[in-house]
């Protein structure tokens, strides 16, 4: 019989769990089981149009990342979901599109995003600015309804 890796709301709540170190600890190795849950992020970068994660919306965070041209840090706003596939496994990823990360910013001001929603993200392939002769990601991002 397959274990689930899916997170229990019970599960969840031990998410939380910590110890005072100058007590008595428990023995990890077996008292304790690991969670499906991946606390490293990593980054999403899709590689074909139409590619989508399915997950819970966190928040949008600035991480530091340097420039591989100039060697230089600098700040890149990133929206942080918990991505979950179809078996139920979760991840955190994070994505630092500037129009991804604008529209997600936009609908959390406005209140049609809230932390924890269930949302669908599609890259929808780049597309050329008016504004200059670069290109930028175009993205769906969808609210997801759990039935």
């Amino acid at each position: 019989m397959e274990k689930s890796t899916q997170i229990t709301k019970k599960d969840s709540n031990l998410l939380a769990q910590a110890y005072d170190l100058g007590s008595e600890l428990p023995n990890l190795h077996s008292e304790a089981k690991p969670l499906p849950i991946d606390l490293s992020s990593s980054y999403w970068t899709p590689e074909q149009i139409n590619e989508s994660k399915r997950g819970f919306y966190q928040r949008i965070e600035t991480a530091t990342y340097v420039d591989e041209k100039t060697g230089e840090a600098i700040e890149l706003p990133c929206i942080i979901f918990v991505a979950q596939n179809e078996e139920g496994n979760v991840t955190t990823i994070r994505n630092g599109s500037k129009r991804l990360v604008a529209a997600i910013e936009e609908a959390v001001n406005d209140g049609r995003i809230t932390e924890g929603m269930p949302l669908l993200i599609t890259y929808l392939g780049e597309q050329k600015n008016k504004t200059n002769s670069y290109k930028s990601a175009r993205w769906s991002v969808k609210p997801l309804i759990v039935r």
